[in-house]
């Protein structure tokens, strides 16, 4: 887990290189919620396109991810190299493993003026179901990223 951990922190700690992302993905979204539900959707995604053999399908998914995961600063997938995104999305998607979702918190109208959210999630997985908080900021092009998943043990349960 602290290997995981550190995985994680790094992701959005320090300053990368500039991204290299061949594919046009749409950056960041709307609200919280919409920036959450569409990390899992990609995230529940990449998993079934990895079952099935779709591995173009499978890279999209992780770009999709990463277009909605960043800082105040925007997505990280334009702030670090697409082969080091991709790995992080690999163990995200990995260590959630969707198979549905649902938000369970109601809308913050005050996160705007804020600039921060935080989103709560049910996630029906095999073989346990989990609830996550996505804490979510609002960045500098007006868009909103996931900043932070807060993982607990149970996430890792097999």
């Amino acid at each position: 887990m602290a290997v995981l951990a550190a995985v994680l922190v790094g992701l959005v700690g320090c300053g990368g290189g500039g991204s290299t992302s061949s594919l046009d993905v749409p950056v960041g979204a709307a609200t919280p919620e919409e920036a959450v539900e569409a990390f899992l959707s990609a995230a529940k995604q990449a998993q079934e396109a990895k079952a099935a053999g779709e591995f173009e399908q499978v890279r999209v998914a992780y770009q999709r991810m990463a277009a909605v995961f960043g800082t105040d600063q925007g997505s990280i997938s334009r702030a670090y190299p697409e082969q080091e995104v991709t790995d992080r999305m690999i163990v995200l998607a990995a260590c959630l493993r969707p198979v549905s979702f649902r938000i369970t918190s109601q809308p913050d109208f005050s996160a705007r003026e804020r600039g921060e959210s935080l989103v709560t999630a049910e996630i029906a997985r095999t073989p346990t179901n989990v609830t996550l908080p996505f804490r979510v900021v609002l960045a500098r092009d007006d868009h909103w990223y996931i900043e932070q998943i807060i993982l607990t043990l149970q996430t890792f349960e097999c």
